[in-house]
């Protein structure tokens, strides 16, 4: 009398075949797991997984950050984040590679972008107000018609549009425009380098007297 085993042979290799094919498919899939930044160049960054893959290693991947060209983080080294997979080749529009992308399945760790994560560790200063930092400031510029730009680094706050501009920094202010430069400082406040609070004025009486400081 024949096992249920042999009457049912059929059934359970249909059953394993089913399983092994969603298996690969589910490997072929794309990755999103935790990440920090190992390297940073231009707009791309090298990542290492934040993963226990044992007995597997995960490598480090290069990938393009997930922000657009009109605003850019200062990614750094260290920084966390995530993987977000993409469902076709991402060479042709990250320049990691050229082409166009087909419909074709890439490999599960070969089209990904950088998604930076907040951490409890880093809080905002101030919970409902925008906030745009870096190591070295900030850049805001237009990229057609006349420049108008702000600028703000380690060496102070720079407003400029076209020559004209109004710069802060540690030895005070300085604007400039129409040809003219007006300095306020510890030492006063000077146009064209002649202080407001002494100046003195030519040609008040005949001769080469001066008037006395502005009353």
């Amino acid at each position: 009398m024949a096992s249920n085993y042999t009457k049912l042979w059929l059934q359970k290799t249909l059953n394993q075949g089913a399983q092994r094919r969603a298996l690969s498919a589910i490997q072929s899939t794309g990755r999103a797991l935790p990440c920090r930044v190992v390297a940073v160049s231009g707009a791309l960054v090298t990542v290492a997984f934040e993963v226990n893959a044992a007995p597997l290693t995960l490598p480090q991947i290069t990938m393009p950050k997930a922000e657009s060209s009109w605003i850019r983080m200062p990614t750094q080294v260290g920084d966390l984040g995530v993987t977000m997979p993409a469902d076709a080749y991402m060479g042709g529009i990250s320049g990691l590679g050229g082409g166009t992308a087909t419909l074709t399945r890439p490999g599960n760790l070969s089209a990904l972008v950088f998604v930076p994560v907040s951490s409890k560790a880093s809080p905002p200063i101030d919970q409902n107000a925008a906030q745009v930092q870096g190591p070295n400031g900030a850049i805001i510029r237009t990229t057609t018609g006349t420049t108008s730009q702000v600028v703000t680094d380690q060496n102070g706050t720079t407003l400029t549009f076209g020559s004209n501009t109004i710069k802060l920094d540690s030895s005070g202010i300085t604007l400039t425009g129409g040809g003219k430069t007006v300095t306020i400082n510890s030492s006063g406040v000077a146009i064209d380098g002649i202080l407001f609070e002494t100046h003195v004025h030519s040609g008040v009486q005949s001769g080469g007297s001066n008037s006395g400081p502005p009353v």
